[in-house]
């Protein structure tokens, strides 16, 4: 013992000498600190241990080293490493980071021994601290994207569900809170994928190209054609002339393309310039598509609008007759000229009075029969103009709306379950609704596929996410979540409200994701330090966002479709006069309704924390940064406040303030920019906007809405309103709670556009703002209801604090219908109140 301990004092003195801690070989520290135990026994427990373990590897097989010495084999299929994304390499500086605090421990025990060792632990300190200042300085310049996509990763939508309804509660929910986050990443090891055989994955490729192939040629396989687009004149009093002979050039029209199979058409009629009568108390429009003497549909009627009662000397239409003299119409002109006039707006015309789609199956069609035709009639004394667009699509028309049924309900549910990327889901179901719209010989140019996109709204999300992201990576907000803390007063439930009352206005001009991953991280920390459960102020901060984000156009990205596709009814100012005031008088019940779930116990505590710890962990980053991009940010809003004085749209000034925060900064901003903005994202609302349109196409959302429509009009057509606002509310905010509400708003948008135009009483503006209410707070109903729920789950489960479905249930769901209550009463009062008109 005396001989080691003189070699220690010598080896100590010539470590005091070295330039670097690498200076000191790794095989002398290991020897040094075994001679510091005190049993040594251990190298031969450590020999022992670490030989059962060794493996050699020989071809594709594993040769494992029993403790006898024999060998014996194991098959193991090839496999690689994943290559890290983001998320992954975050992960990997996690555990590096880990590793690193643990090695600080023993520094410090190592400290103890500083007579035997010298200067070698206060030189392993150093160093190590130096590792750790540089990897937090990495993960504080991370941008947003990798921190959502890491807490994303961290749970999956598709094992929640399995384990509210299967597979019961998990067990790490009941981590106590000295075990949480110990050893979470205490050793990071890569993923491995298995890797096929070349053969294969060769005729993998082959196949999927011949698919491919196969699939892109279907356009020629299947002939497509425009649809037809007429425009005729129903002759006066034409209902009682049995052989429509003699109106034959102006009462029927030939159709291009016919198949025994299903017939869309759209008619559209002007109106019948006449009063009605007692006798004739009702005038109509009958249309027929016939093949030669054969009828081959009867379309349904459709019921013309008149000069109102011949007893009402005011008559009934908005125009009257000597509007109509003035203009110097003549009703009995049956040119096509004054066809046009009447049903197209583009030549000077009021367009169709009423418009009506029809569906029917040309059983008794056969091509020998010769040409088909449209025919049209009606009992008006006066001629009626008529303009149809006529499309056959075939066989598959017959059964076209289950068919899209069947797409909405399978891309729905792979969202909801996230077996795959939800961009690659919305890609899937735009392209199987596109190659069914192939196969009805119907396929939209590039150019539509195109337009259906909502340009306005991408062109809004992106120059927010660049602004978004440059002003986060100047740690503001954390910046202010500290003061928050501060101001408290180390009170439990007034730092509480304080951080609810502080999400909400964050929300409301953030994207709730954003908000999430800049304030829960505070929160975390804050509980760490206390030691106590973060998840009674973790859960409410993501309702809180769900409720913040509605009260703005650009809150929420529901608000964001809503507000883009009605911008001709409603603006962001229309959002802070309707939208804010509905939050205002939710936040404080849901306020008071977290305080009684959790208990006075929780929130009376006294808080005892190191705030100059925090402040010194949480400053502001980047000053000139915060300046550049909080003074365009500022700019923006303001022009998005003067849109209804300057009508500038909103994503443009979204789109060029982006841009003149990337000009005043340096290049690095630029490429930092562009790598945090969320493209999936972007994608991801591309392919919902096809695969909603070309579910429209197909004829579902038009039965929903007349499904929904038939309901409504049931009802006194004074109260249609409000009950309609009642309905469409608590659908949406039902749905939202299990799926995700930005593929349940691009599809029911138009759905609450076709109930407006078609019942009687009903107002498109009320109808969104019901939208954006059961939307933004159908979020809040489950766990997998909004990606900020996700992402907050996830920030918890990193830090070792897992939340269940149940967990959030039980406070998710009562919130939600609390907030339903409060909005759908407020809703109906400034309907009543004539507010929403």
């Amino acid at each position: 013992n005396n001989n080691n301990n003189e070699k220690n004092k010598s080896s100590a003195t010539n470590l005091q000498h070295a330039n670097t801690l690498s200076g000191a070989s790794s095989k002398f520290l290991a020897e040094e600190i075994r001679h510091m135990r005190d049993d040594p026994s251990l190298d031969k427990k450590t020999k022992t241990k670490k030989s059962k373990s060794t493996t050699i590897k020989e071809g594709e097989e594993l040769m494992v080293m029993a403790p006898d010495g024999t060998t014996k084999k194991k098959k193991n299929a090839k496999e690689v490493d994943e290559v890290l994304d983001q998320g992954q390499r975050r992960l990997a500086l996690r555990s590096v980071q880990r590793t690193t605090e643990d090695l600080l421990l023993i520094s410090d025990a190592l400290k103890t021994k500083e007579a035997t060792l010298g200067s070698l632990p206060t030189r392993l300190g150093k160093g190590l601290e130096l590792i750790k200042d540089n990897i937090t300085r990495i993960h504080r310049s991370e941008g947003l994207l990798s921190r959502k996509k890491v807490a994303m990763g961290r749970v999956n939508r598709y094992e929640l569900l399995r384990g509210a309804f299967g597979g019961g509660e998990d067990g790490r929910s009941e981590k106590g809170e000295s075990e949480a986050g110990e050893d979470l990443y205490a050793k990071f090891t890569p993923r491995k994928l298995k890797v096929k055989s070349k053969k294969k994955l060769i005729v993998m490729a082959i196949l999927t190209g011949i698919a491919l192939v196969l699939l892109c040629c279907t356009t020629v396989f299947v002939k497509q054609y425009e649809e037809d687009y007429v425009l005729l004149v129903a002759p006066a009093l034409s209902h009682e002339i049995v052989e429509l002979h003699e109106h034959a050039e102006i009462s029927k029209k030939h159709i291009s393309h016919a198949s025994k199979g299903m017939m869309e058409v759209k008619m559209g009629a002007s109106e019948c310039h006449a009063h009605h009568t007692t006798d004739v108390p009702v005038y109509y429009l009958h249309s027929q598509i016939r093949q030669g003497d054969v009828v081959l549909a009867a379309l349904a009627d459709i019921q013309l609008h008149d000069l109102g009662s011949s007893d009402d000397p005011t008559g009934a239409h908005r125009g009257g007759e000597e509007e109509e003299e003035e203009e110097g119409v003549n009703h009995n002109n049956n040119s096509g000229g004054y066809r046009r006039a009447l049903l197209s707006a583009s030549a000077g015309g009021p367009g169709p009075s009423v418009e009506k789609m029809s569906y029917t199956i040309l059983s008794k069609y056969k091509k020998s029969n010769g040409d088909v035709y449209i025919t049209v009639s009606t009992n008006c004394p006066e001629n009626v103009s008529v303009r149809a667009t006529i499309r056959d699509v075939g066989l598959v028309g017959i059964g076209q709306q289950w068919i899209a049924l069947v797409l909405l309900i399978g891309v729905f549910g792979l969202i909801i379950v996230e077996v795959i990327h939800r961009t690659l889901v919305a890609f899937l179901g735009a392209a199987a609704v596109l190659y069914v719209l192939a196969l009805e010989h119907r396929f939209p140019s590039v150019a539509k596929i195109i337009q259906w996109m909502d340009h306005e709204t991408l062109a809004l999300l992106w120059g927010m996410m660049v602004i978004v992201a440059l002003l986060a990576r100047s740690g503001v907000f954390e910046f202010l979540s500290v003061r928050l803390i501060e101001l408290s007063r180390c009170d439990m439930w007034r730092l509480t409200w304080m951080l609810m009352l502080f999400d909400c206005i964050l929300s409301a001009f953030l994207d709730n994701v954003t908000t999430m991953l800049l304030l829960a991280p505070v929160i975390i920390s804050l509980c760490k330090a206390l030691k106590i459960d973060p998840r009674p102020l973790l859960l409410p901060l993501a309702l809180f966002g769900n409720i913040g984000g509605a009260a703005t156009m650009i809150g929420d990205p529901p608000n964001i479709i809503v507000g883009n596709a009605l911008k001709e009814y409603i603006d962001f100012n229309d959002f802070l006069q309707i939208m804010a005031p509905g939050v205002v008088l939710t936040v404080p019940v849901v306020l008071v309704f977290v305080r009684w779930h959790y208990g006075k116990e929780f929130y009376s505590q006294k808080l005892v924390v190191d705030l100059e710890k925090m402040k010194r962990d949480y400053p502001i980053r980047d000053m000139p940064l915060l300046i550049r991009s909080g003074i365009v940010l500022c700019f923006v809003i303001v022009l998005f406040f003067l849109h209804p004085v300057i009508h500038f749209s909103p994503s443009y000034a979204a789109l060029f303030g982006a841009i003149a925060v990337l000009l005043t900064g340096p290049e690095h901003d630029f490429e930092h920019a562009l790598e945090k903005v969320e493209w999936d994202s972007l994608l991801f609302f591309a392919g919902l906007f096809v695969f909603t349109e070309g579910v429209a196409e197909l004829g579902l959302l038009r039965e929903i809405s007349d499904a929904l429509s038939a309901l409504i009009e049931m009802v006194p057509v004074e109260k249609r309103s409000q009950v309609a606002i009642v309905l469409v509310q608590i659908v949406a905010a039902v749905a939202s709670a299990f799926v995700d509400n930005i593929p349940f708003t691009t599809t029911m948008l138009p759905v609450i556009v076709q109930i407006a135009e078609n019942v009687e009483g009903v107002h498109i503006k009320g109808l969104g703002w019901a939208l954006c209410f059961g939307a933004d707070f159908g979020g809040m109903g489950t766990l997998i209801g909004a990606s900020a729920n996700i992402v907050m789950a996830g920030i918890a489960h990193e830090a070792g604090f897992h939340v269940t479905f149940g967990q959030f249930f039980k406070i998710g769901f009562p919130a939600m219908w609390i907030s339903l209550v409060i909005s759908v009463c407020y809703l109906c009062m400034m309907e009543g109140a004539g507010a929403l008109k």
